[in-house]
């Protein structure tokens, strides 16, 4: 009640009438000293504090409330604050910590809001981690700030490096974005996904012979493909299926169809090859075998055109085989050959 006379306060009567008032007695007139009074400007010196509560019921209990009654609230109103002061080398006062309150939504019925962690770094308190309605947010001012969770046998089982915007598991340092070190990766219920064409998986690590161009496997597909008459003699297959499978630039393609009864001595070409094949000047080894056929040859290769999308087949001696050697046949195959 420092710098308030007792004559100075309200006046008052007894008995008090349900107000939260101490009422004091000075030369028979009563006086009234509020909770105001007593706490208004004043700050207290403590080796430490407690509040006790002896009720024994399930409320909550001791309640220490900052509570800011204010008639206009609006988002972004910081509430109240915690602050941890200390001194620093020099005897100055310094604010080591602080946590507080703010308003991210006063509307009645669907408020929101939010506590803020602040700890000194150079001197100056700078804010760590935000605790909202839907999200827990650490270094949102995008500071050097790192962070680092222990596992029970693992210091580093989940780091994170902000000055490279990089996430580690069992490293303190990681060298990619993500990099897990110590262990496998196991994907119970999902793919793994890559979202841009050309990124795969990189074997580089592994040793490789002199000549090696790439370690990346940067594709696998599985799809369907028709093949079609591109001999020059306009056939019309039927009964035509096929498939195909992609690893990497490798492409295995199977097929079966039925020829027309022809009489063409141009030689079989495929054509609708699901890939262009590797470029010109480029060796493109490829081959295959008949799977079944009703046809009289005694053996059958597969060539596929540099640059381009057709097969053709070969005999045993090498010479090309014609349209007439499988009419009305059916010409089952699987062949594989190398994508651009």
């Amino acid at each position: 009640m420092a710098d308030t006379k007792i004559s100075a306060l309200p006046a008052s009567t007894v008995p008090l009438a349900g107000t939260e008032v101490l009422p004091i007695v000075q030369s028979s007139t009563t006086k009234q000293v509020s909770v105001a009074n007593l706490t208004a400007g004043r700050s207290f010196d403590a080796l430490g504090m407690t509040l006790t509560s002896t009720d024994a019921g399930a409320a909550a209990a001791p309640l220490l409330e900052l509570y800011r009654d204010s008639a206009s609230p609006a988002a972004s109103d910081t509430l109240g604050e915690i602050e941890f002061n200390g001194e620093d080398s020099a005897g100055n006062k310094q604010a080591y910590g602080l946590i507080h309150a703010s308003i991210l939504s006063p509307t009645s019925t669907a408020e929101q809001g939010q506590i803020h962690f602040e700890t000194a770094t150079a001197g100056a308190l700078t804010e760590k981690m935000i605790i909202g309605t839907n999200n827990l947010v650490i270094n949102e001012i995008g500071a050097v700030f790192n962070v680092r969770i222990e596992g029970d046998t693992d210091a580093n089982l989940f780091c994170t490096d902000a000055t490279n915007s990089r996430v580690g598991v069992g490293t303190v340092g990681p060298t990619a974005k993500l990099d897990v070190v110590g262990g496998d990766i196991r994907i119970d219920n999902g793919n793994l996904i890559v979202g841009t064409s050309g990124k795969g998986i990189d074997f580089s690590i592994t040793s490789h012979p002199a000549g090696m161009t790439s370690e990346l496997l940067a594709d696998y597909e599985e799809g369907t493909w028709t093949p079609t008459d591109q001999s020059g003699a306009a056939l019309t297959f039927t009964s035509v299926t096929g498939l195909y499978t992609k690893i990497g630039r490798l492409v295995t393609c199977t097929f079966g169809l039925t020829f027309p009864a022809t009489v063409s001595g141009a030689s079989v070409s495929l054509g609708g090859l699901p890939f262009t094949a590797i470029g010109s000047g480029t060796p493109n080894p490829s081959g295959g075998s008949v799977t079944y056929t009703g046809a009289a040859v005694s053996a059958a290769g597969f060539a596929v055109g540099t640059g381009g999308t057709t097969v053709e087949l070969y005999g045993a001696s090498g010479t090309a085989l014609t349209n007439a050697n499988f009419s009305t046949f059916i010409l089952r195959a699987q062949f594989t050959y190398t994508a651009a």
